[in-house]
């Protein structure tokens, strides 16, 4: 669970006519989505999986493309990162942190948090963000005004408001999340988060969109029948915030997993169709990649838990792609960081 960060410099809220177009669009995506059923907090080898969202792709997109970080400067372009879990790091012992013997808390699951920094250090303490006023509606819609869902997300034990409560957000992000950063030094990368004063156009942006900028909920847990980690939704299921904070924030490189650089020449571990967008319904453009053959990625587009990788000669081809209840890797292009479930 979060440590209780310290109290920053007010920040002035957000614009009301720079967010209105989001709310009346997100709000309108909401009222369409039928409740579905939450699903059970039991222990899983694999994730929780809940029905579709009904958030579409984008019409447009720009993806952001991939840098090398070779020197230890200030670099003031994007890398993509995925948030490692609690198996992957020696801190808790390559096992969930619920599995550690002085664990205090009650259960054997929690919200795997992991704290962003004001400065380049474990000691300069987090931040909380105040997401009242437009930015709470904005969290509404993101989670389609479920009642359920935003009274988890919004719990003073829940992990994202530890401490002082709803709006307070805390400086956080979850195993599995993907974020980008800005800047590395000395072993830290600055986060790229929304902007709190001007976020821009909003109304298309969701984790299907921009899952670097907005994150999902993922709990941690340790089964002491099986000796293993395993993840699973919170109980009411899928749960959204935006990854804002009206300060800059820090994390450090040892928790961060970063994507393979690119341009990447990637193999086919089976026959591969080329589609005109990076989506799945998104038309073929009569090419393949067979099985056995090399192809050239040179650009990402993230989409929920998914990886599209544009190719040289034009075209999209699936990089990770969630089937059957876990990611599937269709080229020789591999993470060891497990993304969050789909919607």
């Amino acid at each position: 669970m979060a440590c209780v960060p310290s109290v920053a410099t007010p920040v002035a809220p957000l614009d009301a006519n720079a967010i209105n177009t989001i709310i009346m669009q997100t709000a309108e995506n909401a009222s369409m989505q039928t409740a579905a059923a939450a699903p059970i907090l039991t222990s899983t080898n694999t994730f929780t999986v809940t029905p579709p969202s009904t958030f579409t792709l984008e019409s447009t997109f720009t993806p952001v493309g991939t840098i090398i970080f070779s020197t230890p400067t200030p670099i003031a372009r994007e890398q993509y990162f995925r948030v490692k879990h609690d198996s992957q790091l020696e801190r808790y012992n390559y096992k969930s942190r619920t599995a550690a013997p002085d664990w205090s808390y009650a259960g054997a699951q929690t919200p795997e948090v992991f704290r962003m920094f004001v400065a380049l250090s474990l000691g300069s303490g987090t931040h909380r963000t105040k997401v009242d006023g437009n930015w709470g509606i904005y969290i509404d819609a993101l989670n389609d005004h479920n009642a359920r869902k935003l009274k988890y997300l919004k719990a003073n034990n829940s992990g994202l408001f530890n401490g002082a409560g709803f709006p307070q957000l805390e400086s956080l992000t979850m195993g599995g999340n993907v974020i980008a950063l800005v800047e590395i030094q000395n072993g830290w990368g600055r986060v790229r988060t929304l902007d709190y004063i001007n976020p821009g156009t909003l109304k298309e942006m969701n984790y299907l969109t921009r899952p670097d900028l907005i994150h999902k909920f993922v709990v941690v847990g340790w089964s002491r029948e099986n000796k293993s980690t395993y993840w699973v939704n919170p109980p009411p299921g899928d749960i959204y915030w935006p990854l804002v904070s009206s300060r800059t924030v820090w994390m450090p490189l040892e928790v961060l997993e970063p994507f393979p650089q690119l341009p990447m020449t990637v193999t086919a571990k089976t026959t591969l169709d080329i589609r005109t967008k990076p989506a799945r319904s998104s038309s073929l453009n009569g090419r393949k990649v067979p099985e056995g053959e090399t192809t050239r990625v040179v650009e990402y587009y993230l989409s929920a838990s998914d990886v599209w990788g544009r190719l040289a000669d034009g075209g999209w081809i699936s990089l990770l792609i969630y089937e059957k209840g876990a990611p599937q890797y269709p080229t020789s292009w591999e993470m060891e960081t497990r993304p969050p479930p789909p919607p």
